[in-house]
């Protein structure tokens, strides 16, 4: 859904209920010009001033795995047209729909052109956008070791269960493989088309006492590239070393964070770099009382955040909003807060380019391995792992959450012994300046989480998740608040 106001936000929206379709088609999604042939009859259907048309194929096999056997597998096939209308500029409309016979198709347009025509009050603007032909960065992230792998249900998943219950563990896990296409559509001759591959595999092999557990995973564009036997024998072993924990006090302390620990500290970033959130004072990067802190040091002199729709590990759809093109773009470099995402309307209203929210990020400014990192750290507490991460303040970003699945003491330069878990209270904007050491960079796993409510391309939190791209690290001062009876 987008509106053509002044900040692109205050768009109505309605929505017809969702019945299941099926498309006959060779391909696993929408090809070019079927998705393109799609557009163009719901185009020539539609007769507002301003029309556009999102069209969202997705092919997707979700396994989950509990108690050492397969719990569900879901085979979906979704597809989602938005069809978004206005007239002059007093806001726009959109209706979705996933059916494709043409009265439903009618239907939708006509229901979106009513509601936008019936929209009154003074116009959201003075301004207007001309939405033409577009340029877009080659980006590609479609592989075929991928749709081979969606085509049957992986022999992988198998042998993970037997690896963590050969092991004396329970396996509790998930296995996703996803195709997907996008295009989007106007009447003043805009046409693009994006596909992509994704992968995830994670696994927790947990104590059938409940005493212990480990969780490791591996996600990336390229099936091939994941080894589903490694994620097992992984995970296996951090329960293994996390066996019969003892309980520390917690406080503040070095923490070494492995890069599935810093990805779900700092996934829920990317809405922070909204320009015009930031300069009513809505996030953390605002300047108060008033701006923001573009040209201001935020973050460690080490630390550069670039977003990259070409990126091969976090790499995204080349087009948003209504089909204009995205950039690469260094958010933060060394440190300094260089760029924020200004939308259309009111990127022109402060004179700055067009810049969606990043989709996706790459963290980087270090190389020292997680090993080095033990040896180097007198005492401290290793994360393998943090679940249940919500925003207790978003100005400042605070995030409360618990470390899970490995957590262990480590002094004079090795691992001590496994500990009891920690809740804690921190925020990105405080540990990522009180770095101490970082590692490459990987893509890392974040999980599964169940569909969110909001449908289309996708959320921050509905898998397939944004790929983020982030090193272990090192941070002193990290805020462990309490113990928890939890593994």
């Amino acid at each position: 859904m987008r509106a053509r106001g002044v900040f692109s936000r205050r768009a109505r929206r309605v929505t017809i209920p969702r019945i299941a379709s099926t498309l006959s088609i060779d391909a696993p999604v929408l090809t070019r010009e079927q998705a393109h042939d799609l557009a163009r009859k719901v185009l020539r259907m539609a007769a507002a001033d301003t029309v556009d048309i999102e069209l969202v194929h997705t092919r997707r096999q979700m396994t989950r795995i509990a108690g050492n056997r397969v719990l569900t597998g879901d085979d979906g096939d979704e597809l989602r047209i938005t069809v978004t209308t206005e007239y002059g500029l007093k806001g726009s409309v959109s209706m979705a729909t996933n059916q494709i016979d043409d009265v439903t198709l009618q239907g939708a347009v006509m229901r979106a052109q009513g509601a936008a025509r019936a929209l009154s009050g003074a116009p959201h603007s003075l301004l207007t956008i001309s939405e033409g032909p577009q340029q877009y960065l080659p980006v590609d992230l479609w592989r075929d070791a991928s749709i081979a792998a969606l085509s049957e249900r992986p022999s992988a998943i198998t042998e993970m269960i037997d690896v963590v219950r050969t092991a004396g563990f329970v396996a509790a896990g998930f296995v996703g493989i996803m195709a997907r296409c996008a295009a989007t559509m106007n009447q003043n001759g805009l046409e693009s088309y994006y596909r992509e591959t994704d992968c995830e595999c994670t696994m927790q092999a947990r104590a059938e006492d409940g005493t212990s557990s480990g969780w490791h995973g591996q996600a990336n564009r390229d099936w091939a590239k994941i080894d589903p036997h490694v994620v097992a024998a992984t995970a296996v072993g951090v329960a293994r070393r996390g066996a019969n924990p003892k309980a520390v006090e917690p406080g503040r302390r070095v923490a070494i964070l492995t890069p599935i620990a810093v990805v779900q500290l700092v996934h829920l970033m990317t809405t922070a770099y909204d320009a015009l959130e930031t300069d009513v004072g809505q996030t953390p990067f605002s300047k108060h009382p008033s701006g923001n802190k573009i040209g201001l040091r935020v973050f460690d002199r080490n630390l550069t955040i670039s977003s990259d729709p070409a990126d091969p590990d976090g790499g995204y759809r080349p087009d948003f909003h209504g089909g204009l093109p995205e950039s690469k773009l260094t958010w933060v470099e060394n440190g300094v807060l260089t760029n924020l995402a200004y939308s259309p309307l009111y990127g022109v209203t402060q004179g700055k380019p067009y810049a969606g929210d990043p989709w996706s990020f790459r963290m980087s400014g270090g190389t020292m391995s997680i090993e080095d990192m033990i040896k180097a750290c007198p005492e401290g507490i290793l994360v393998n792992r943090v679940s249940n991460i919500e925003v207790s303040n978003a100005l400042t970003g605070v995030v409360t959450g618990l470390t899970c699945d490995g957590c262990f003491l480590v002094k004079q330069g090795r691992i001590d012994h496994p500990v009891k878990n920690f809740r804690f209270s921190d925020s990105p904007w405080f540990f990522l300046n009180n770095i101490l050491a970082m590692g490459v960079p990987v893509r890392a796993a974040l999980g599964y989480t169940p569909p969110a409510a909001a449908e289309g391309y996708g959320d921050v939190t509905a898998w397939p998740r944004r790929p983020i791209i982030v090193p272990p690290m090192m941070v002193q001062d990290f805020n462990f608040t309490s113990l928890v009876e939890a593994v």
